[in-house]
């Protein structure tokens, strides 16, 4: 029998979203207070009708969402004075306990506002049909006060069922009848009518939880003669609860576990868990120190949710037995114990391998495998077991055995030693240096007596098998058209049906194409010039060959046709000293295309030296206007003149002397502002036809930008708006005949005095600072950097 807690204050669970109440059936599990949870269900009328005094006879059935009726009312045919049944199904409640339940109705129309609502619902006898005013049904208590709302009518209205409803269900009944009327002597009085809508019921009701079931310990199902191998269990059982909504957890449960000496069933410990939605699996860990060796032991469990428990569940019993068995002996007559060579066997060969534990009785089963004992096999009433274990490979072999008793405790696991005999046919290439695509004959030989077949695959190839001859060895031709490694593997197997283990023979084809150049030789040695063209021949790896792809350096691939014989010569000319890789595969007719060959050269520099001192490499000198020269200087014999660009003008030329020196001179035209005045100069040799990779030489230019100064605008202020002032702009550029400035956007020109300064007015329209920018030209056009003045403007208040 089911153990039913106290009930607690029922919960007005629906006053809120009364309009989805009253639209639409409900299911809903209520979880957010401990004290109410269960599943509320909102239930509407299996039947609805009403009765009229002035038509005694005569039922009146409506629809299950009609507006009905109550009290004294007229019509176009006179005056009537009804009441309303409402009839629901009880059957999903029965054994079940209400927690509460909310009668909710609604007023469609009201008589007069004025006077008190006097609305009474009753408990009926469920009639067997629509009831008429003459054959009502006996009428037994009333339900709650229907709440009142200040609205009129009142859309929304409810009332505490509890109580009445739980009784009925205490009662057995299946169907509750509820009437609807006008309270006593108002239900004459036409002005305390009105017309309802259906009434429905919040219900919300528990059921106990099922008993658990499903109990383990530590893992294992309860049987008889149970044990396991831990004081310290886990205690597992599966909880389920018969309040369920679908698509929704179920009822919030927790279970009491229980456990006690078989022998001492006064010792009872027990412990609730968390709790968790049902259905759910709970545990509960046995504490250090609870259980020993040897004990028997029981534990049974009771699932709770917040309003009722279960039964206890049936015992599940067992015994603790935390003493392993000893490591187990091992022993084969096909493959004996030892690395002794050459052994027994061979991969693929199954053995039989005898298990047993001498002076353990109860052992269930092993453990076994090559690299870890993860296979099982059960033991027999002796302890013992034999299984077919099937080496993978030859020589020497490990199996790893741990016997296991009853109670699942492991034994230290024996390494069991032995020698599998190497049985992989021999393979003999009758063709060890043969290209891509040329046949291979090989032989195969056997490793094992009585041989019949062979079956053999060359790469991923479908496996072929050619009959043995009578010596035992077959030969066989194979054509291997994949670049790089290949390989073929072989097995053998008697006539007996025993299988070899498998032989493989390796070889590597090298397909990409060798490059050779006189004037360059592949592999970094010392080559020709800069400039000189180079003869690169390329001879192929594969036979075929129709065509190559070569690049250099990064650079585009190109492509060239083979000659007869496969090879093919191409003309490269390196512009840089130093080394330079190389890229060449070939192809065939056929589009097979070889591996990518990639040799390197190194070209020799002969790039020549710079020198300036009116230009030093990487320092501000100099300027627009101002000449410079410039010395080039050979890297050996026979210069013979020089090209030369200074960045963002047009190559050069100049003849070397007889010791291959030359001398330039160069005036910048402008300051490269774009470049904050670093000017690039490149140079290269030149040797009749050839010309060396190029030597850089990086300078600075100087700006030369005109100065400005102004007593009556200095830096540190003065003047006003409106004030003019006198700026003084002196040359700092050789032969400079006239300034450029800009102030305030506008940009303009003032000539140059004979001792190379100007002078402006300029009348400042603000306070505060001010910018003045310059720059000065030469008669033939040259120009200088430009340059600012910063001055400031006082503020005349």
């Amino acid at each position: 029998m089911r153990t039913v807690r106290q009930r607690r204050a029922p919960r007005r669970f629906l006053i809120t979203g009364a309009a989805a109440l009253l639209t639409a059936p409900i299911a809903v599990l209520v979880t957010s207070a401990p004290a109410v949870a269960g599943v509320t269900r909102f239930e509407r009328p299996t039947s609805i009708s009403y009765t009229d005094a002035e038509q005694p006879s005569v039922a009146f059935p409506v629809g299950t969402t009609d507006r009905v009726p109550v009290g004294t009312w007229t019509s176009d045919e006179g005056k009537h004075t009804s009441r309303a049944y409402f009839t629901f199904d009880l059957t999903r409640y029965q054994g079940k306990d209400v927690i509460g339940a909310t009668g909710v109705i609604g007023e469609s129309s009201v008589t007069d506002c004025a006077q008190p609502r006097k609305l009474e619902i009753w408990r009926t006898d469920t009639p067997s049909q629509p009831p008429t005013w003459q054959t009502a049904p006996e009428v037994h208590e009333r339900g709650g006060d229907v709440f009142n709302s200040p609205a009129c009518p009142a859309s929304y209205l409810e009332l505490d069922l509890t109580e009445l409803l739980g009784q009925a269900i205490a009662d057995g009944q299946d169907k509750l009848t509820l009437m609807a009327r006008i309270a006593g002597p108002h239900e004459k009085n036409k002005h305390f009518s009105r017309w309802i809508t259906p009434l429905g019921i919040s219900i919300q009701a528990n059921a106990a939880p099922d008993v658990p079931s499903a109990l383990t310990v530590d893992g294992r199902a309860c049987v008889d003669g149970r044990l396991i191998g831990t004081t310290t269990p886990v205690l597992r059982a599966e909880v389920t609860d018969p309040d369920k909504v679908d698509g929704m957890a179920g009822d919030s449960v927790t279970a009491t576990f229980a456990w006690w000496p078989v022998d001492r069933p006064t010792e009872r410990t027990e412990w609730t868990s968390y709790r968790d939605y049902a259905p759910t699996h709970l545990r509960y860990n046995v504490p250090e120190g609870g259980m020993v060796h040897g004990g028997t032991y029981a534990f049974s469990v009771r699932a709770a949710d917040q309003h009722a428990s279960s039964d206890w569940s049936p015992e599940c019993r067992f015994t603790v037995d935390t003493v392993r068995p000893p490591a187990p002996t091992v022993t084969s007559t096909d493959y004996p114990a030892g690395w002794n060579l050459p052994g027994h066997g061979g991969p693929g060969i199954p053995g039989t391998f005898h298990l047993s534990a001498p002076g353990a009785d109860d052992i269930a089963g092993y453990y076994y495998g090559e690299s870890s004992p993860i296979s099982y096999v059960a033991a027999d009433e002796t302890g013992t077991a034999t299984i077919s274990h099937t080496p993978t490979h030859s020589h020497f072999n490990q199996l790893y055995v741990r016997a296991a008793d009853r109670a699942g405790n492991p034994s230290a696991h024996t390494t069991y030693k032995f020698t599998v005999r190497d049985t992989a046919p021999r393979i003999t290439d009758g063709n060890p240096g043969g290209a891509i695509g040329e046949p291979r004959e090989l032989t195969f030989t056997p490793a094992m007596e009585d041989v019949v077949e062979y079956t053999y695959r060359l790469n991923d190839g479908e496996p072929a098998t050619v009959p043995a001859g009578t010596d035992g060895t077959a030969t066989v031709t194979v054509t291997p058209r994949k670049s790089g490694f290949n390989g073929v593997t072989v097995t053998s197997r008697t006539s007996g049906g025993l299988p070899s283990g498998e032989g493989r023979l390796d070889f590597y084809l090298a397909t990409e194409p060798t490059v050779s150049s006189e004037q360059y030789p592949i592999g970094g040695g010392a080559g020709a010039l800069v400039g000189t063209p180079g003869t690169f021949v390329f001879r192929p790896g594969m036979p075929g060959v129709t065509e190559y792809v070569w690049s250099v350096a990064g650079g585009p691939a190109r492509t060239v046709e083979a000659e007869a014989d496969g090879t093919a010569r191409v003309t490269f000319t390196p512009t840089s000293g130093g080394f330079h890789s190389m890229r060449v595969y070939s192809r065939t007719a056929d589009g097979t295309v070889s591996e990518t060959a990639a040799p390197y050269f190194r070209a020799t520099s002969w790039a020549p030296t710079i020198e300036s001192a009116d230009y030093p490499s990487y320092q501000e000198s100099g300027g627009p206007g101002v000449t410079g020269a410039f010395t080039f200087r050979p890297a050996r014999d026979g210069v013979t003149g020089y090209v030369y660009t200074f960045e963002g003008e047009q190559e050069r030329t100049v003849t070397a002397n007889a010791d291959g020196v030359a001398t330039i001179n160069w005036t910048p035209q402008s300051y490269p502002a774009d470049r904050s005045g670093w000017v690039r100069l490149t140079v290269r040799a030149k040797m009749g036809t050839m010309v060396s990779d190029e030597t850089e030489h990086a300078l600075v230019l100087s700006r030369l930008a005109p100065t400005v100064s102004s007593s009556d605008y200095p830096p540190t202020g003065g003047g006003g708006p409106n004030v003019p002032g006198q700026f003084t702009l002196t040359a700092q550029m050789p032969g400079t005949t006239e300034f450029v400035y800009r102030y305030n956007g506008e940009e303009q020109t003032v000539a140059a005095g004979a001792d190379g300064t100007a002078t402006i007015t300029l009348t400042p329209q603000y306070d505060g600072s001010h910018y003045l920018y310059v720059s000065s030209r030469t008669a033939s056009g040259i120009t200088s950097g430009e340059d600012y003045y910063y001055f400031y403007v006082h503020y005349q208040g």
